[in-house]
């Protein structure tokens, strides 16, 4: 069984050789094969690092806006408030 949801019984690929590998696979995205249990994993590595670069990149672009906009002589992106667009804000 698995031990991150033990009444799920513990996925073939998943044999606890991974780091942090605790049998929590429940839609079978790891695959058939350990081939494309390696592909999934690294993808999962790429998006999580591109997450983490846009984390810091949001604040970044809120307090940069302005000054790299008049440095090219374009109006700043910002809405009123001085936030960057998005749909959580009404921009």
């Amino acid at each position: 069984m698995s031990k991150a949801l033990p009444f799920v019984p513990r996925p073939k690929l998943l044999d606890g050789t991974l780091p942090g590998d605790v049998g929590f696979d429940p839609f079978g995205f790891g695959g058939a094969d350990k081939e494309s249990l390696m592909n999934m994993r690294e993808a999962e590595l790429k998006h999580s690092r591109l997450a983490m670069l846009a984390a810091v990149g949001w604040p970044l672009a809120e307090l940069f806006d302005k000054k790299i906009a008049g440095f090219f002589g374009l109006e700043p992106a910002l809405t009123s408030t001085g936030a960057s667009p998005s749909v959580l804000n009404g921009g």
